[in-house]
């Protein structure tokens, strides 16, 4: 039986060909493709639980793959492949749904830890939102201790059993779609259907046609009619994410829906009505968009009738521990009694975290591969994370100490490839040896 599907879509052949013989032989189903248009086209044909993805591409970039992937199929994992200079893009790419992302030249026993991670959070994730099943560990949402946080459960619990239309406002990674799904089920709804719409990637010459639908021989191509995605919801919570990215021509249209909750299918006359409750999502200023023109001012005097702030991770450092424990429980099955390590945890909570809670979730899936000893340390953290515990730190180093933290930082950047860290360091590999040794980098 195998063990999940994997799409790899990268230009260079000989990654190709690792990635299909190495995941093959480890059980999984494997196919390839050496740009976006081709990966796209098999993702058209078939479903994937992971795609490995690569940032620079020809004719079309990761980026830009990974947009329209997560529109054609939201509950695949997608880990980003990437060399070290495209880094702050590979983290852009958290914000647009990617799970994570590994550096080249990567070490393949890291990939198939965080492949089989992946593909077990895929299968819960299209296991999630089908009408009427409600994941467990949603419908009993974990209570962190910060004050500010514990305003937003309250409002939630409030505003849930109600049909007002809610509005959750925060930055990116904050856990907007988590928190909108709570409210589902919490709702009298809760039975019903939960769907998402993602309208930073619909589709400007079709979103109309997603939305609303169409009738046969509407447009060229429309062989029958077709339901869109806000019929889906009848009976149960549209939840309606990045609503500030919707497209002016839509606006219009949305704004009659959200006043009457009807609606017409392109190409047919007839009136709808849906029977749904709105929850809606942004991760803009909604007053400075009006105020550019990128969003209607009577579409924004009706989106907020009750309106959640969900504060930054930084602003609430308190609840890193209680969060950061959580994700280790979560994957504890996958692991014997894991646990972090009282410096580590420092260094979490020192961290700014720009990309929130998700960028978080993915810190500890990660650490907790290389975790064999049992307790996540200091050096099984992101650089980015280790090098601003050193830079917050208070506590003067030796020499000894600092030409560690050095050689280990050059190491990460470069995916520990010795060579090339030799040549940085402006020393032998011979020398570059011994000094891993002595300094215990890879016991």
């Amino acid at each position: 039986m195998s063990r999940g599907k994997i799409l790899a879509i990268d230009d260079e052949h000989n990654i190709r060909h690792l990635i299909e013989s190495e995941f093959t032989l480890e059980g999984y189903e494997v196919k390839t493709a050496k740009d976006g248009h081709e990966g796209l086209k098999l993702l058209d044909n078939q479903a994937f639980d992971v795609v490995l993805l690569d940032i620079r591409l020809p004719r079309m970039n990761g980026i830009e793959v990974l947009r329209r992937l997560k529109k054609k199929s939201p509950a695949t994992e997608v880990l980003i492949i990437t060399g070290y200079g495209d880094i702050k893009t590979a983290v852009e790419s958290l914000k647009l749904g990617a799970r994570e992302y590994i550096t080249k030249p990567f070490k393949l026993d890291e990939l198939l830890g965080l492949v089989k991670l992946a593909v077990e959070n895929s299968c819960e994730g299209q296991a999630a939102f089908p009408a009427g099943a409600l994941a467990n560990g949603l419908s009993k949402f974990i209570r962190c201790p910060s004050r500010a946080m514990h305003a937003v459960y309250d409002l939630i619990e409030k505003a849930a059993p109600t049909d007002n239309t809610l509005l959750i406002q925060g930055e990116t990674g904050v856990g907007k779609d988590v928190l909108a799904f709570f409210a589902h089920g919490q709702s009298l709804r809760k039975d019903g259907p939960f769907v998402t719409v993602d309208c930073g990637m619909l589709n400007k010459n079709l979103a109309e046609s997603e939305l609303y639908g169409h009738g046969k021989g509407a447009f060229s191509g429309a062989m029958e009619r077709k339901s869109g995605l806000v019929e889906q919801s009848h009976g149960g919570t549209l939840f309606l994410d990045e609503i500030g990215n919707i497209d002016l021509e839509l606006q219009k249209k949305f704004l009659r829906f959200l006043e009457t909750r009807k609606f017409r299918r392109v190409g047919e006359n007839k009136e709808i009505e849906v029977d749904a409750r709105l929850i809606l999502a942004t991760n803009l200023d909604l007053d400075d968009a009006v105020h550019k023109g990128t969003l209607r001012q009577d579409l924004f005097y009706r989106m907020g009738v009750i309106e959640v702030m969900i504060p930054p991770l930084r602003n609430r450092i308190e609840d890193i521990e209680c969060l950061a424990s959580l994700f280790v429980r979560k994957e504890e099955g996958r692991a014997n009694q894991v646990s972090i390590h009282p410096e580590a945890m420092q260094a979490l909570s020192e961290y700014g975290w720009p990309g929130n809670v998700r960028e978080l979730r993915s810190v500890i899936n990660k650490a907790m591969i290389f975790a064999k000893s049992g307790q996540i340390m200091v050096e099984h953290l992101p650089t980015a994370i280790v090098a601003n515990k050193k830079s917050v730190s208070k506590q003067p180093k030796t020499l000894e100490e600092l030409e560690k933290d050095h050689i280990l930082t050059v190491l990460d950047a470069v995916g520990g490839n010795q060579s090339r860290a030799a040549e940085i360091l402006g020393i032998n590999r011979k020398t570059l040896y011994k000094k891993i040794h002595k300094h215990k980098l890879f016991p």
